[in-house]
């Protein structure tokens, strides 16, 4: 049984993707262990479990820096906790004796690159982009491109979401990753019970409340299109009081529900329930401009019609198979109408539901593992060439 070790930036509750890989490496026969982080407010979690999928999980606590001899800035305070973290990722990156080390992002690249190569017998080593870090909100690019383009050096292989990041990664670095898209789970639909009950049609958006994600202009349009409807908000982030308030300053307070935090296993029960799914990404980056993004599959899974942004992974899908509206990005006035479209025309709505219907036998997890699989076993292979 070959051993694999990912590395992995959050808490390992609800990464969707991170989820879906180490599952389907365990279920195919290898000894999956994630090393993820534990805030100080989160020692609830475990430190270390395993899931019922087989993935071992050893999460790192992650401490605050409480300096008392130093007048510490505040980015000292950020930064020596993390780099602290990172040490205790690699010393335990170590202790795993692994064959295969998969790092999930650039802030798990640096341990991935110490556990795989800096010993005297080198490994193998996995990148898994999940997020175009050299074009990021806050982040700053020239630095982000320097650093990434001197890790690659050591990567044997590389990961990206799909193609068109693909492309984005092969102008900058000079190869082509594989792309492994992130793809729902097959599953029924009909087989999952309601999370909650109303007597309106249900507006859903689900997944991060971050800047970018355009839920302000989605709050401010659902008011001016004046439906009976509830808009239901699941998910949890940095701007959801922020939400909140602009909520009850619309006076909308009685037709949008904020769930907060719903666990990964139990999302689908929320989707279930949806007329029509959101999926408006603002074009502040091209990591957004580049998004595919798991909820767009998490919709169709559940035969829930999208409305999204004219984007071209986004689009493709949405066009492509006619499962929803495509408007222009960061448009009010195109949600507006977009938003009063599905709730006037059922045979259209229908017809959406029957394509997504249709379109989950073609994207989903199943088919798409196989990539990631076959990756693995050029590597068993011994092929370890970029």
């Amino acid at each position: 049984m070959k051993n694999v070790t990912m590395f992995l930036w959050n808490n390992f509750t609800n990464d969707a993707r991170v989820t879906r890989e180490g599952s389907a490496l365990s279920a195919a026969g290898y000894h999956v262990t994630v090393i993820a982080k534990r805030e100080e407010n989160e020692h609830d979690l475990k430190i270390r479990e395993q899931l019922p999928s087989g993935i071992h999980v050893y999460r790192q606590d992650k401490e605050t820096f409480k300096p008392k001899m130093i007048k510490a800035t505040t980015m000292v305070k950020k930064h020596i906790p993390n780099a602290l973290l990172m040490l205790k990722m690699i010393r335990a990156g170590y202790q795993t004796k692994t064959d295969v080390y998969h790092s999930h992002d650039l802030n798990t690249l640096i341990q991935g690159v110490v556990c795989a190569k800096l010993r005297p017998k080198k490994r193998t080593l996995v990148f898994d982009s999940h997020e175009v870090n050299t074009s990021r909100t806050h982040y700053k690019t020239g630095l982000v491109y320097k650093v990434e383009k001197f890790l690659l050096n050591f990567v044997d292989h590389t990961i990206v979401e799909n193609e068109t990041r693909a492309t984005y990664h092969e102008m900058l670095y000079g190869y082509r990753p594989l792309s492994v898209h992130n793809y729902s789970e097959y599953y029924d639909i009909n087989e999952v019970q309601a999370a909650l009950t109303s007597d309106k049609k249900i507006l859903l958006y689900q997944g991060g409340m971050q800047e970018g994600r355009g839920l302000p202009l989605l709050i401010e349009a659902f008011k001016e299109a004046d439906v009976d409807a509830l808009l239901l908000m699941v998910g949890d982030g940095k701007i959801r009081q922020q939400l909140e308030a602009q909520v009850e300053s619309l006076g909308i307070s009685d037709k949008v529900r904020f769930t907060g935090r719903v666990p990964y296993e139990m999302l689908r029960a929320y989707t279930k329930q949806a007329y029509v799914g959101f999926q408006i990404l603002q074009n502040t980056n091209f990591n957004h401009y580049s998004a595919s993004s798991n909820k767009l599959y998490e919709y169709m899974m559940a035969h829930v019609p999208v409305i999204g942004t004219k984007m071209p992974e986004i689009c493709r899908v949405i066009e492509g198979e006619e499962i929803g509206l495509v408007i222009k990005e960061s448009d009010k006035e195109d949600l507006v109408h977009a938003i009063r479209y599905v709730m006037t025309h059922p045979e259209a709505h229908a017809e959406w539901v029957k394509n997504n219907e249709r379109a989950k036998h073609i994207y989903n997890w199943e088919e798409e593992k196989e990539k990631l699989l076959q990756l693995y076993r050029t590597i068993d292979a011994g092929d370890h060439n970029g």
